[in-house]
């Protein structure tokens, strides 16, 4: 969802808020309900990429952050023998 709708819909309600790009295509932004609209779905729709961001770095740093960076570069994810054991 965030490569195939948030990334294209931001450049596309970015497209629609420049005037040029208006001159270009006239009407085209009537589509999406006007400037101000364009204006109201890039501005959530940041926020939500944002938030991904965010979320995916918390989740990185609550689970080790070294660890993960290593396992991203090397392909070994460390296990330490008190994780093994099963009561």
């Amino acid at each position: 969802g965030v490569i195939f709708v948030l990334f294209p819909l931001v450049i596309l309600m970015g497209w629609a808020m420049s005037p040029g790009l208006n001159a270009l295509l006239p009407g085209w932004v009537d589509v999406v309900g006007g400037r101000q609209s364009a204006r109201t779905i890039h501005f959530v729709v940041a926020w939500m990429l944002v938030a991904f961001v965010f979320i995916h770095l918390f989740e990185v740093v609550i689970t080790g952050f070294w660890n993960n960076l290593r396992s991203m570069i090397t392909g070994r994810y460390r296990i330490t023998a008190d994780e093994n054991e099963h009561d």
